[in-house]
């Protein structure tokens, strides 16, 4: 019997593979799932500066990046960039052109990833797959009606339906992003494909493990050490809470904690807010970002996560991949956002992972302070491995990503 012979994927995101952002770890898991079923994988990506060195996506996909050396003004490129749109065009036909793949895959958010993409699929009469991370439609639209009439971008909204009922299956990270897009109409394959971790890499590590790993990054031994790490700018993290509530937790559990961030971006702006609330250095560091290896050694070290949303209502479908990967190391996690969401669903079943509160100052200066209580029940070895085994069973990140490239694969040749 004559096999058939593989086909090929051009994966078109903002985010590369090789940067610090959460999208760009996804897009590599993606690229690296990809490989084990289409004879060539390449992805095409925004150039951005906030890149980890020293690592590529795989060496069986090849990555190409376009740089523009002129945005569009805020606020129309928090939405759509025309000019990103061009460049992603130009680039994306040369390399159909080159490789001829059988699909292209687009990550969404942002829109112009989606309609460059849609573009190049109806021109070279190609199989589109959409990639849809967040409900990007209601955050924007939340935000920039504070510039923009919203009947200037509902023909974007328009659009974007029109690009998901195009392609042929959709990934939806969580269960709410999925119903969103039916009640708006799109009758296409929806695929569930959660974020997770990369459990080969976020690990579990035993106490010893972990006073050595806080010897060699500098953090207390004596004490609770509690971090953040992701983006310092954007605005659904309620990073200045965190650091309120800091401020106005009683001395006797400000004596037993330490706070450390680890930011790709922001560091500048959350020091000068730090110092500005008067909060010590001995009580929260800010730092760089680390290359996910380090970052991996460095969770497993502390004892609990924060994952700090906004409690605006387009965050009811958002977990964010950090989530899993303070899990996948053991940690506990406190976590904030919009009640009835995602993330309040996540630990109302799962209660031993973590909890979950309002984003008020209040409200985490309680939190904080009732955990640090029953920090030694919390933080011990037998939970950190029940959180550990939790995504391993159920959100390892290759092991997903495999399944959903194997069911678009296999359906796409019956």
């Amino acid at each position: 019997m004559r096999m058939k012979p593989k086909t090929g994927l051009l994966i078109i995101t903002e985010d590369s593979p090789e940067s610090y952002s959460p999208a760009g770890e996804r897009v590599r898991h993606m690229a690296l799932a990809s490989c084990s079923f289409f004879g060539k994988v390449i992805v095409l990506a925004s150039r951005g500066t906030n890149r980890q060195s020293g690592r590529g996506v795989t060496s069986k996909a090849l990555l190409y990046e376009v740089s523009l050396a002129v945005r569009m003004p805020f606020p129309i490129s928090a939405y759509f960039d025309p000019l990103k749109l061009l460049m992603f065009v130009a680039m994306g036909f040369r390399l159909l052109k080159r490789y001829k793949p059988r699909f292209v895959l687009a990550s969404m958010p942002p829109l112009e990833v989606g309609v460059s993409a849609w573009f190049l699929a109806k021109l070279s009469h190609v199989e589109l797959i959409i990639d849809l991370r967040d409900d990007w439609e209601s955050s924007v639209g939340s935000q920039i009606t504070r510039y923009i009439s919203m009947e200037l971008v509902k023909p974007l909204f328009m659009l974007a339906n029109k690009i998901y009922s195009f392609s042929i299956g959709i990934f939806a990270v969580t269960k709410t992003i999925a119903n969103t897009i039916r009640r708006r109409g799109v009758n296409t394959p929806i695929f569930l494909v959660p974020n997770g971790a990369d459990t080969s890499v976020f690990l579990s590590q035993s106490e010893r493990v972990r006073s050595e790993t806080r010897l060699k990054y500098a953090l207390p031994q004596d004490k609770i050490v509690i971090t953040y790490c992701g983006s310092g700018i954007n605005p659904y993290y309620r990073l200045d809470r965190i650091l309120l509530s800091v401020k106005a937790l009683p001395n006797e559990v400000k004596k037993r904690i330490f706070l450390i961030f680890f930011l790709y971006n922001g560091v500048k702006g959350l020091t000068r807010l730090r110092l500005r609330l008067g909060v010590s250095e001995d009580l929260v560091e800010i730092r760089g970002p680390l290359h996910r290896s380090n970052l991996a050694e460095v969770l497993a070290a502390c004892d609990m996560g924060l994952v700090p949303f906004d409690e605006k209502p387009y965050l009811l479908c958002a977990r964010s991949t950090k989530l899993y990967e303070y899990l996948s190391t053991g940690l506990y996690v406190i976590s904030s956002g919009p009640r009835g969401g995602e993330l309040d669903s996540f630990f109302s079943n799962n209660p031993y992972l973590g909890l979950f509160t309002r984003p008020s100052v209040e409200d985490f200066v309680h939190v904080l302070s009732q955990v640090v209580k029953e920090s030694g029940r919390l933080f011990g070895d037998d939970y950190r491995r029940l959180r550990r085994s939790f995504i391993m069973e159920n959100y390892d990140r290759r092991k997903t990503m495999m399944g959903a490239i194997k069911k678009i694969s296999v359906d796409a040749d019956n």
